[in-house]
């Protein structure tokens, strides 16, 4: 009994085959399908034109997806360019900072007031502006008023320095000057390439954990450089075999510009922890600093390290299109 109730739940569960034209088209034709041509002529010139294709070897319609190559001809001269790019990188500065020197100024001499040391001029003088004067000229003597203004230029400004002297002539005028120095303050900028780097590579991996780590990492990123560049030009242009073949090893080389874009931001990440340094970093650029951080990693990068991160991002966005 139980296996004609099985038999019977069957039957009453069997798909109909007019229904099957209900989701067709996911509900366009809720019902069945009208005629495809509108007329036997239209579908006969149709079929016509099929075989025709088919005599003269064409196996896709006109304008097929099959007929797109994977990588294009401007794909491979921008591939190629990019990674041409990544060997020139090696070359350009990587790293970049500037020293801070102090430079002293030529002294200028400017008169700073003229004192009257004798009745007979004819303009009259006042008695309360000559006692001012008189002071001033033995408070210049005897050196009090001089420490005085020393004392308000530093506080003023502490990168200037200014003497005054007092001086009289055959007149009995007293003139006082005053020599200013100014200290600035300028920058020298220094530039080291990838290559060049290598030669700190000692002071690097003898510093903190992070740092060592850091360190290791970027040799690695340059030899992805090297070797990187040079494996995908050789799937671009040396290897055999059909296009679709050729694309998909290309894919596969291009895969790896993901691994050096990776160290990238891992080494972002890990300088926030921070690091010591077992060198002295006084002669060294101001943006090493005391110790290593974030600060230092962003701010030694020159550009030719971000134009080499450009290539790789470049080729590996390739990777996922193909």
């Amino acid at each position: 009994m139980a296996e004609k109730k099985d038999s019977g739940a069957k039957k009453e569960n069997q798909f109909d085959p007019d229904k099957r034209f209900k989701y067709v088209g996911f509900e366009v034709h809720p019902g069945k399908i009208k005629d495809l041509f509108k007329s036997e002529a239209e579908r006969e010139r149709w079929v016509n034109r099929v075989r025709e294709k088919r005599k003269a070897g064409a196996k896709v319609r006109d304008k097929a997806s099959f007929d797109v190559p994977r990588v294009a001809g401007y794909e491979k001269i921008i591939l190629s360019v990019t990674s041409v790019l990544l060997l020139v990188s090696l070359f350009l500065p990587w790293f970049s900072g500037y020293h801070e020197y102090e430079v002293e100024t030529a002294a200028v001499e400017q008169p700073a007031a003229v004192l009257v040391d004798s009745l007979e001029d004819e303009a009259p003088i006042d008695s309360a502006a000559f006692a001012e004067a008189d002071t001033l000229a033995v408070g210049l003597e005897t050196g009090e008023i001089t420490d005085s203004m020393s004392a308000m230029a530093a506080t003023e400004d502490a990168l200037e320095t200014e003497t005054t002297e007092l001086e009289k002539d055959e007149s009995g005028f007293a003139s006082i000057t005053s020599a200013k120095k100014r200290k600035e303050i300028r920058k020298e900028h220094q530039t080291a390439s990838a290559i060049a780097s290598l030669g700190t590579a000692g002071m690097v991996l003898s510093s903190g954990a992070v740092l060592k780590i850091t360190g290791i990492l970027f040799i690695i990123y340059m030899l992805f450089c090297v070797f990187g560049a040079l494996y995908t030009l050789y799937n671009l242009y040396l290897i055999k075999g059909d296009p679709d073949t050729r694309a998909l090893k290309l894919k596969k080389a291009l895969k790896y510009n993901w691994i050096p874009i990776g160290i990238w931001i891992f080494s972002l990440i890990v300088s926030f922890v921070g690091a010591s340094y077992s060198f002295d970093t006084s002669d060294l650029v101001k943006q090493i600093g005391s110790s290593y951080g974030i600060g230092t990693f962003l701010g030694l990068l020159g550009y030719g390290f971000y134009i080499s991160l450009f290539c790789f991002i470049m080729n590996a966005v390739k990777a996922v299109e193909i």
